[in-house]
């Protein structure tokens, strides 16, 4: 019986630990986030994308790996990367295309 109680026990502990709920963005990932906003509309504009503003796009790449749907100014990272790939099209459609494989695939 204490092994049972004990199995059970340790199952609903990990259960609920496993459930963390959706991660937050501290002050710093916000900040990628709005730079990335930033590049992208720049880069719309300008139709140029520097490599200072790739780099700011990775960065929304990977924080969109590490957390999809951590939301900033209530979009998750998964739907701002979705929504800033086309803007890089013109700029720079070898980056688009690494962006958009990420925004497809690398989110998840």
């Amino acid at each position: 019986m204490r092994r049972v109680l004990g199995v059970a026990v340790g199952s609903a502990v990990l259960a609920v630990a496993g459930c963390g709920g959706v991660a937050e963005l501290d002050s710093d990932e916000l900040e990628t986030v709005s730079q990335a906003r930033s590049v992208a509309t720049a880069a719309a504009a300008s139709g140029s994308l520097k490599p200072a503003g790739e780099e700011k796009l990775e960065a929304l790449m990977i924080l969109c790996h590490e957390k999809p749907l951590a939301e900033a100014d209530g979009d998750s990272v998964r739907e701002v990367m979705s929504e800033l790939t086309p803007k890089v099209r013109s700029a720079d459609p070898a980056f688009f295309k690494r962006m958009k494989r990420a925004a497809d695939h690398g989110c998840d």
